[in-house]
């Protein structure tokens, strides 16, 4: 009898073949370090919410190098809450204990975060106003949007009322820091998360220098 062993594409194959989320299946570490000038010129170059929303969802992969779960991350680009609203984009990781959502509301990097008397501006009282309503939404449809597709549901595992929020609005260069007490206190009082397009490219910057030490402190095999 001759014992098999599967490689791992073989393994990692089936596994998304079980997957109900497949579709938005996303590898977090094919990166490589030409990436960081390529999200960088696109978010230069954006002149509005959507240039950015096309290029991530091109490249969902920028999307969640801030994100911890190994055992895998989803992209959903213009998830639908019903007929009511659309989330920019849906994020998921995998831990031990099941899938942990995170709802992503883009403004464009033109934006500003804070009016000059320190105000949150109104572009960020949109987004903010935005996840609300999404809020809202899920804690009344909660049961719904986490049962399977395949049972009339949207297919959310384990989504409720509490998934984690994150606002992307304008430049680091041009948010003051006077106003960074101002929006960590926001932040923790509404329990979103509000940064710049560059958390971002720091988020993608942490990523390729924690691969670098992995592969620096591997083994030599020859």
């Amino acid at each position: 009898m001759t014992l098999r062993i599967r490689s791992s594409d073989e393994v990692v194959g089936e596994l998304l073949a079980a997957d109900p989320l497949r579709d938005f299946f996303t590898w977090w570490d094919s990166i490589e370090s030409s990436d960081l000038s390529g999200l960088a010129a696109a978010i230069d170059s954006a002149k509005r919410e959507e240039d950015v929303q096309q290029y991530l969802q091109a490249n969902p992969k920028f999307l969640i190098q801030h994100l911890g779960g190994g055992h895998g991350r989803w992209v959903i680009p213009k998830a639908r809450l019903g007929s009511e609203h659309v989330t920019d984009f849906l994020i998921a990781e995998r831990h031990s204990f099941g899938f942990e959502w995170q709802a992503v509301e883009l403004e464009s990097p033109l934006r500003p975060m804070f009016n000059r008397n320190g105000d949150p501006s109104q572009h960020l009282n949109h987004a903010i106003r935005q996840i609300v309503d999404w809020r809202a939404w899920l804690k009344s449809n909660q049961a719904y949007a986490a049962r399977p597709r395949a049972e009339q549901g949207l297919g959310l595992i384990d989504i409720d009322a509490n998934v984690r929020r994150l606002i992307l609005i304008g430049r680091r260069a041009r948010t003051s820091p006077e106003t960074s007490a101002r929006r960590r206190q926001l932040g923790q009082d509404l329990n979103i998360s509000i940064h710049s397009y560059d958390y971002l490219l720091s988020s993608l910057e942490g990523r390729l220098k924690g691969l670098r030490m992995m592969e620096e402190d591997r083994p030599d095999e020859t």
